[in-house]
């Protein structure tokens, strides 16, 4: 930052008409003969000292003829040299202090110190009912209706008829009555009635006896934990049930017990004898699948004839579905640790079981089971292509192509997770390659590798050969024969393209990404390189739209990667407009004084929680209704498509774009966007000439710190 003798002058925040006297007159009260005409006339007039007039938050700083005298050093300021006055004006631009980090709240500029950190993000509604917490996954504010023991039933202070003791979980309305026992298990203000039970399953003496293929629905009511875990985690509600399986002299085979539950946790160990702790090394932990379920999944290789001890965990209440089949005989598999790999062929399938124990090596693709691991070798250089197919939908594949040294994530070259992951290297160098294998459940895949001659990837599917984007157009992209090779970005295993961006001045841009439905998509914008450390912004969704936006971004060559995890078509639009400092809306509470937006556009910043709540909009459905709000207005003398973005607002907005000319207007189809989390509203619509009116919302009554970017482009 440059120090001059007569320091900056500040317009303070809560006071004042938003002039200052000028501290560059030839003497107070008698006119500068260097000062403009208009400033001298008003003097000449009698009307006092000369006044400058600063928008909130502006700071004057020191001489200058033109704007590239204006850096003061701070990413955060927009300097630019007022002509009439011959001093820098420097605007402060909260949005470009902007980090990747929801929870921790909106960042602040600081004219004079940079970007300071704002309020953390506060998910509190002072309702004792609730659990809150910020998600920074989802980018929300989470609300889980309160269950201090964690039996899934709620506290029935707050829901009646709900868990009458949200300290024991052996206590909740969804569970059973057990016998003599003088408590209310079930909640519904009896004790010992007649339709009690007992518990099921719960030691050694009262075990579930198995002896052949079956399906079985037991429940854990009032078991205990009495032997010690291995590998679940010992919390509240804990319990273990006892089955032991008698398995007969022949013929040998597999057998493999499978366990389901709608609600909690579970995981399946493998006793010496029962009543002893469970053997860590024959101990499965469950998984969460993307249904929701929870299951978990214990094979046991050939067993000799007598009876296997198997401790079933749990911890919750809910019946869990048990099944037990015969399997063909099969063996353990050895190749659990890097230095000790099986080898994979090209051209043959092979089928592995993926229920593993143990830590999984680091990878950017992240689970929490162990791997498998194998070994191929190339005398040349080859595309490679691996597969990985799950055949019982308990959990996606995970591959990681690594150097053969295993140095995890330093040493990998790509990794690929989901259902039927696939990853491909183009023109791998001859050598020596591992691949680590593991999934996020306990599942069955089919696993194969393909070499084929090396081919010469599209343009579009590295940074150095990337073309030319169409500069506020949008075009149409495609990922078939493209990879997953691009280092910048957020889409771990996804397919990539990438373009040219190359910017003349300085500049303010957005780029919009929309993808097609059930597609997971992900755009980026970075430097030319497209290092992993070259991404200046990145944003991933599973909603169809993915934004990212840059203000005053230098002149240069950028490249914008956008990403598919299933390689379906989407379509990309980068907006484009000459830098300007941010507009600080302090009022504009209403029809009366509503702020004229540019007929460019521009980036706005204000606040609604000192506003009132003046106008209605169709998309606000939620409860309470209505929110404090404020009015911006748009002239557009010829049509122009137009783009507004509210991301980076600290609150669940809401937009409404209506169409005049009289306030507050019509609203315009498909004007109207709630867009929670991190996404925030977004309109994008070609509109004809006319007036308009932007309605800046909450959803739900929220209110508080906004952002509004808005570009106007030809349509």
């Amino acid at each position: 930052m440059r120090l001059w003798q007569w320091g900056f002058v500040v317009l303070a925040l809560s006071c004042g008409d938003g002039l200052v006297p000028s501290p560059f007159g030839a003497r107070a009260g008698e006119p500068d003969a260097g000062a403009p005409e208009a400033e001298r006339a008003t003097e000449d007039a009698g009307a006092g000292p000369a006044q400058i007039a600063l928008e909130p938050n502006q700071v004057l700083g020191w001489p200058c003829v033109d704007d590239a005298q204006c850096d003061d050093g701070l990413d955060c300021t927009f300097g630019a040299c007022d002509l009439e006055l011959g001093l820098c004006r420097l605007t402060p631009d909260d949005g470009r202090c902007a980090d990747a980090v929801f929870c921790n709240g909106v960042e602040r500029c600081d004219a004079r110190l940079g970007c300071r950190p704002g309020p953390p993000t506060s998910c509190s509604d002072s309702t004792p009912c609730t659990i809150d917490h910020c998600d920074e996954a989802t980018q929300a504010c989470v609300r889980v209706e309160r269950d201090v023991d964690g039996d899934g039933d709620v506290d029935g202070n707050c829901r009646p008829g709900a868990d009458c003791n949200d300290l024991d979980p052996l206590v909740a309305s969804t569970g059973v009555e057990l016998c003599a026992n003088q408590v209310d298990d079930d909640c519904d203000g009896g004790v010992d009635e007649a339709d009690c039970r007992l518990p099921e399953f719960d030691t050694c003496a009262d075990a579930l006896s198995i002896s052949g293929p079956g399906s079985y629905q037991i429940s854990p009511a009032g078991a205990a934990l009495d032997y010690g875990s291995a590998c679940a985690t010992a919390g509240a509600g804990l319990r273990e049930l006892v089955i032991v399986i008698e398995v007969a002299e022949a013929p040998t085979r597999d057998i493999e017990i499978v366990v389901r539950s709608p609600v909690g946790h579970l995981a399946l160990a493998r006793a010496a004898t029962c009543g002893a702790a469970a053997s860590e090394p024959e101990c499965q932990r469950g998984a969460a699948l993307a249904t929701g379920e929870s299951v978990s999944r214990l094979r046991l290789f050939s067993p000799a004839a007598g009876s296997e001890v198997i401790y079933l965990y749990t911890d919750a209440s809910a019946p869990i579905q048990l099944e037990v089949s015969d399997e063909p005989a099969s063996v353990a598999a050895q190749n659990r640790t890097c230095d000790g790999p099986s080898p994979l062929v090209a051209g043959e399938s092979i089928e592995v079981d993926l229920a593993l124990s143990g830590t999984p090596l680091p990878s950017l693709c992240s689970t929490d089971r162990g791997d498998l691991f194998y070994q191929f070798s190339l005398d040349e250089a080859a595309d490679v292509q691996v597969f990985a197919e799950s055949l019982d939908d308990l959990g996606d594949p995970r591959l990681a192509l690594l150097e053969s040294t295993c140095r995890g994530l330093e040493g990998e070259l790509r990794c690929a997770q989901r259902a039927s992951a696939a990853l491909r290297v183009r023109a791998l160098p001859a050598g020596t390659y591992v691949l680590a294998v593991s999934a996020s459940g306990p599942t069955r895949a089919r696993l194969s590798l393909d070499v084929q001659p090396p081919t010469t990837p599209p343009v579009t599917d590295q940074c150095n050969s990337a073309p030319a984007l169409g500069i506020n157009q949008t075009q149409v992209l495609g990922f078939l024969e493209h990879d997953d090779d691009i280092a910048a970005g957020c889409g771990v295993g996804f397919l990539d393209t990438a373009r040219r961006l190359e910017l003349t001045s300085v500049s303010d841009v957005l780029v919009v990404a929309r993808f097609s439905s059930g597609d997971v998509g992900a755009v980026a914008l970075a430097r030319p390189e497209c290092r992993s450390d070259d991404t200046l912004g990145c944003t991933q969704t599973t909603s169809g739209l993915a934004r990212v936006s840059a203000r005053s971004l230098a002149a240069g060559e950028y490249r914008v990667v956008t990403e598919s995890l299933f390689g379906l078509p989407a379509t990309l639009t980068t907006a484009v407009r000459p830098a300007r400092a941010p507009s600080l809306v302090p009022a504009s509470d209403g029809c009366d004084g509503a702020l004229t937006i540019g007929a460019e556009g521009g980036f706005y910043q204000g606040n609604t929680a000192n506003a009132v709540h003046d106008f209605s909009a169709s998309c606000d459905f939620a409860t309470p209704v209505g929110a404090p709000d404020q009015l911006l207005r748009l002239v557009l003398d010829v049509p122009r498509r137009v783009l507004l973005d509210m991301r980076g607002s600290d609150f669940d907005t809401l937009l409404d774009l209506r169409r005049g000319p009289a306030c507050p207007g019509e609203e315009v189809e498909r004007g109207c966007s709630v867009l929670s989390g991190g996404d925030r509203s977004f309109v994008d619509l070609d509109l004809p000439a006319g007036d308009y009116f932007i309605q800046i919302d909450g959803f739900a009554g929220a209110s508080g710190n906004w952002f509004l970017n808005v570009f106007v482009m030809e349509p």
